[in-house]
This record gives C-alpha cells, sequence and structure tokens, in this order.
C-alpha cells in the first residue's frame, strides 16, 4: 500500500510493506509486525495506539529482558542511537 496524503479515522492498520506520506491518522490501531520494512514521512497521529506484533513484539521482549539482566548501556545506547545521538552501533558494545 502506498498513500499520499489520506485520513484514516479509526481504523486498524498493518503498517508493513506499506508507505504513508502526508497522511493523516486519527484513533487508529497502528500495528507493526517487523515483516517488512515500512515508510512513515510527513504525517500526523492524533490519539492513536501503536501495536508492536510477531518477530517486532519479540524484538521489543528481548530489549526488555537485556535490561532487567543489567545491559543498561546497551539498551541505552540503542535508544541514543535511534535518536540520531551515537555515530556507532550499540550492537559492537561489549557487555
Amino acid at each position: 500500500m502506498i498513500a499520499h496524503n489520506e485520513t484514516y479515522e479509526e481504523n486498524t492498520i498493518s503498517l508493513d510493506g506499506a508507505s504513508f506520506y502526508g497522511c493523516t491518522f486519527r484513533r487508529c490501531k497502528l500495528i507493526f509486525s517487523g515483516l517488512l520494512p515500512f515508510t512513515l514521512e510527513g504525517g500526523a497521529y492524533h490519539d492513536c495506539n501503536w501495536e508492536f506484533a510477531g518477530p517486532a513484539a519479540n524484538t521489543i521482549a528481548f530489549l526488555s529482558a537485556l535490561h532487567k539482566a543489567g545491559a543498561h548501556d546497551l539498551i541505552e545506547g540503542t535508544f541514543r542511537t535511534i535518536r540520531g545521538e551515537q555515530a556507532t552501533s550499540p550492537i559492537a558494545m561489549r557487555h
């Protein structure tokens, strides 16, 4: 699915493999499974719920388990990389 400047209201939308450019989402449930990449550019999100499913949910559970096990530096490094604050990959970090 490729969408440009569309408005979605109270929809359940699978993000996997989709591209949304300038779209508006109102009270939608947006689901990412991690099966395919997706694109979200220039959108607006109002009162939406975000959900991870399948492999993406497994990745969140994995990161949570690492954090609980004491790998705080790895997890914080991962978030710094996501925010663009760190040039090196946290994967290269040793714990």
